[in-house]
């Protein structure tokens, strides 16, 4: 009977562990954007875009830890490369202080 407990809890551990995985998605990649729609960045499958305004720019990123990096060989004044963002425990992104970009909130 105890073998029994053991295997149906270990079950249960392991399924919640699973679920508690996926349910956790797929961390910062996805597509983030400021209140007015002017500032975006969209990550996915090492291509990340970025925007401000009109000017818009394609690069690679890699994520370590809470850090974005981004980096990009057509990036110009107004984004340097590479740029780090800074994901916070709620989802958004905030750019470096020198940065034009704005926090950026994850898109749902």
């Amino acid at each position: 009977m105890k073998n029994g407990r053991i295997r149906a809890t270990l079950l249960v551990l392991i399924l919640a562990g699973v679920g508690l995985a996926a349910g956790c998605g797929s961390g910062p990649e996805g597509k983030y954007r400021d209140p007015t729609g002017m500032a975006n960045a969209e990550f996915k499958d090492g291509k990340a875009y970025l925007a401000l305004g009109a000017y818009t720019v394609d690069g690679t990123y890699v994520i370590s830890g809470d850090k974005i990096t981004v980096s990009g060989k057509n990036f110009g004044p107004m984004i340097a490369s590479p740029i780090v963002f800074t994901v916070n425990k709620d989802g958004s992104i905030d750019p470096p202080r020198d940065s034009m970009f704005p926090r950026l909130e994850k898109v749902k």
